[in-house]
């Protein structure tokens, strides 16, 4: 199986993954973003609150993906990529579902968070913005197949002081709101200790490799 080690394939495999919620959560119906890969230290993601591109004589929203948080487990990648589908269903329709220039999250968009394949969890300061997959999100991943992305940005000392190119405020612009605490998974990674291909899986289990014969083993 190919690694994801190239910024090319990394936008790619957003984009499948975005067709594929749309589709599963949204019934197909969200328009199609610009998938970005920024740097930006303080939030895993964003969308702009209006449609900032214009491709193929179409004005489509932008959804980045801090290229900082690449590398984590692919279903934090989903969480934070259907978070901001969330905010792009809520602008189509029409729900108010954050303030504070697009800072807070307000209970409209737990609500729609939580009816669309995320748990969500309270911050004292941002609201309703701590997000992470729910079980049957997390099933989803699964049966997909989606593998991490091998690839981040590395933080340089100018991004954390406030000089860098990176985004240190978003919510200026942009529906989003600093990194919450990171949870911890609740899936299972396994690999094969003869091929290295890995699986997943939300218990524990025994699976046998069909091309090596061999018994996964966990990675974690």
């Amino acid at each position: 199986m190919k690694q994801t080690v190239k910024t090319s394939r990394a936008a790619g495999q957003l984009e499948k993954m975005f067709r594929e919620l749309n589709k599963h959560y949204f019934a197909g119906n969200l328009p199609e973003p610009i998938i970005s890969l920024k740097k930006t230290p303080s939030a895993y993601g964003h969308i702009t609150c209006s449609k900032v591109w214009q491709a193929g004589g179409e004005n489509k929203y932008e959804i980045n993906i801090s290229s900082a948080t690449l590398d984590r487990p692919i279903e934090e990648t989903a969480s934070t990529l259907l978070h901001e589908m969330v905010h792009e269903y809520c602008m189509e329709t029409g729900i108010k579902d954050t303030s504070n220039n697009g800072v807070y999250h307000n209970r409209r968009f737990k609500e729609q968070a939580e009816a669309h394949g995320l748990t969500v969890d309270h911050h004292e300061k941002y609201g309703w913005t701590i997000t992470s997959p729910s079980e049957e999100l997390l099933d989803f991943i699964i049966f997909q197949g989606w593998q991490d992305i091998q690839m981040g940005e590395r933080l340089a000392w100018s991004d954390m002081a406030g000089t860098g190119a990176g985004s240190k405020a978003p919510g200026s612009s942009q529906t989003g709101a600093p990194k919450p605490p990171k949870a911890k998974s609740s899936t299972r990674r396994w690999v094969c200790p003869k091929c290295g291909t890995i699986i997943r899986s939300t218990k524990e289990v025994r699976v046998i490799c069909a091309d090596c014969m061999e018994l996964f083993v966990k990675a974690d």
